[in-house]
């Protein structure tokens, strides 16, 4: 039974407008039974959906809501002003504008000026620019000096293999100290913790320029590794925070493209730097761009993490079924049905209005209001709760999913840049060093067409199966993409080492090695856009938990030259990528499963105490 805001009975017209928390009170697994009410074939439609699948993927017959879920689409009426889905008038949920007007906006922003969902989009997007540009400079900051591997073995008198292992530490780090500073932004906002992180890899780029031993740049590295953490786990959370569900792909794309041109165009520019001034001058000018980079996000990156009422979130279908809210709802029903009007149910979309009404009287903060480090807690868990709930997550079917899918996949580019030096320095390529840098253009122009297709189609999909869904937006929509996924990478990883162990022209393996960052980049949007919608309020709990694929990285990182040294390229590169394209098929079954692996961790104990730990 829909939740309904109440209104009298006028004609034979169904007046009753729901709620930014009606959408998703239906009694049977989905909107797409009551979507469908007024459609001739409403009967059939119906026990179609509910009892089999919509477009591949199974219903669930447990909740009403299904967490993730949510009404994206609906139809606007000739006036341009009304819309409906079914028999319901949804004109009182706030919706897109311009092309996107028939698109229901995801989570449902509080009527608080200071609401980041409020927030103009150009501020937004300003933001956004800022971080991701930032992004940037970190993703550089770790394999740019990898093109200098060989002369700095020599210069500090150890093996390739050992410089590579030991400088590998900062990928464990990376992977563990996710934990802390996840726990950090959760706590006390995200804000505090960006400016922390840039402030460590300030400190760390000062200090392995003046770095005269291993032990000392190992040291700085790995304090900076510290510092990297935030951008691995807050960047999509930020995204979440301030976007809707039909606009993060887009932004999501741009994240992953400023990210691997940081990692590609880092590696190009830092082998030239090697070659003319020395590796430690790669320190030294990050330096110099995390010091001004610092100032930057001071004044442009205000806090995004916003506490807001749960009956606005439209996609986690929460409720809070306590004393009050039960009290309030006999209270108004006896008061309804005295006046003779029609009521069906009333919970907590009335709470959720009150809720706005007092938002909208909030003060807007001021400019120099926002430049505040730290705004007071955002969440009133323990620091050691938050700490150890990634780790439960682990648990949950997609976050699973995604460990492996986004995890190991992504691993491969990390393992592939720490040989690159090995590969073709030595015969029959001998590329100098700024020649091995260069081997990165491939990787560069792989992610930047990657990232402006995927990103847009990204977007398109999920709007286009939810137009096709009766209007109904499902999480696993964003799977799709992993197609493109499955047939590229597969093809780049395969032809790589082939192409090595042949001994091809250099032309050849570079291709394939740029159509890896091409096809992963969509893996990167599937998976990220997919858990950020099942699991959004513990967004940063669950990228957390799918960043210990950095201690998958650090063990491959450490004992891969042997590899490649021992069994040759072909073998080495052919196992890897049939393990690529087990991961992608992998997505065939979480697909058609998702819903009811999202339905069974919101509604058993285990799971739900993870939740609410």
């Amino acid at each position: 039974m829909p939740v309904y805001h109440v209104g009298p009975k006028t004609g034979g017209e169904d007046t009753r407008i729901p709620r930014a928390s009606d959408t998703y009170k239906t009694r049977r697994g989905s909107w797409v039974g009551f979507a469908s009410a007024s459609h001739p074939n409403s009967e059939s439609r119906t026990n179609r959906n509910v009892n089999t699948m919509g477009l591949g993927v199974l219903e669930d017959k447990h909740l009403a809501h299904v967490p993730g879920t949510a009404l994206l689409t609906d139809v606007l009426e000739a006036d341009h002003e009304h819309h409906h889905h079914g028999r319901l008038n949804t004109s009182a949920l706030r919706h897109g504008q311009g092309k996107d007007s028939d698109i229901v906006l995801v989570p449902q922003p509080s009527r608080s000026p200071n609401d980041p969902l409020n927030w103009p989009l150009w501020k937004k997007d300003l933001m956004l620019f800022f971080i991701c540009i930032d992004t940037a400079v970190v993703g550089a900051w770790g394999p740019m000096i990898s093109p200098g591997y060989v002369e700095m073995a020599a210069q500090f008198g150890v093996s390739y293999n050992k410089l590579n292992g030991d400088l590998g530490y900062g990928i464990l780090v990376i992977g563990l100290s996710c934990f802390v500073t996840n726990s950090m932004a959760v706590i006390w906002g995200r804000r505090p913790v960006f400016l922390l992180g840039n402030l460590l890899l300030f400190i760390s780029s000062l200090g392995a320029y003046y770095a005269h031993s291993f032990n000392s740049l190992l040291a700085f590295r790995l304090v900076g590794c510290f510092g990297m953490s935030p951008f691995e786990v807050l960047v999509t959370s930020t995204i979440a925070d301030i976007y809707f569900v039909h606009q993060r792909g887009v932004r999501l794309a741009a994240w992953g493209l400023c990210l691997s041109i940081g990692v590609g165009g880092g590696t190009i520019i830092s082998g030239y730097i090697i070659e003319g001034l020395g590796w430690n001058w790669t320190y030294g000018i990050c330096a110099i761009i995390f010091g001004v980079w610092i100032v930057v996000l001071f004044l442009f990156c205000p806090e995004t993490a916003y506490r807001r009422d749960d009956a606005l979130n439209t996609d986690l279908g929460t409720e809070q079924d306590n004393a009050e809210a039960i009290a309030k709802n006999r209270e108004l029903k006896a008061k309804y049905e005295g006046e003779g009007a029609e009521i069906e149910n009333v919970e907590i979309a009335e709470r959720a209005a009150a809720n706005n009404t007092s938002c909208s009287m909030e003060k807007k903060r001021t400019f120099w209001h926002d430049l505040k480090i730290y705004n007071g807690r955002v969440c009133d868990d323990p620091f050691w709760k938050v700490l150890i709930r990634p780790l439960m997550m682990l648990i949950f079917p997609q976050v699973l999913f995604s460990l492996f899918a986004y995890g190991l996949t992504t691993s491969w580019l990390v393992v592939v840049g720490g040989v690159l030096a090995q590969i073709f320095a030595a015969p029959p390529y001998n590329f100098s060093v700024s020649s091995v840098g260069l081997v990165a253009v491939a990787s560069l122009i792989g992610a930047i067409i990657g990232a402006f297709t995927s990103g847009p189609i990204a977007d398109w999909t999920v709007k286009f199966m939810s137009r096709r869904n009766g209007g109904i937006y499902e999480p696993e929509f964003r799977l799709v993409l992993i197609v493109i996924t499955f047939l590229l990478g597969g093809m780049s990883f395969f032809g790589f080492g082939w192409a090595l162990q042949e001994q091809d022209p250099w032309i050849a393996p570079v291709i394939f090695y740029g159509l890896q960052y091409f096809s992963v980049g969509f893996m990167t949007i599937a998976v990220y856009g997919y858990l950020t919608d099942c699991h959004r309020d513990k967004a940063p709990e669950a990228f957390a938990a799918i960043n210990l694929r950095n201690i998958y990285s650090f063990g491959m990182n450490y004992f891969i030259s042997d590899w490649i040294t021992t069994q040759g390229p072909k073998q080495v590169f052919c196992i890897i990528g049939g393990i690529h394209v087990f991961i992608c098929l992998c997505a065939i079954p979480m697909y058609i499963y998702g819903k009811k692996c999202r339905s069974w961790t919101s509604r058993v104990s285990i799971f739900e105490k993870v939740m609410h730990a």
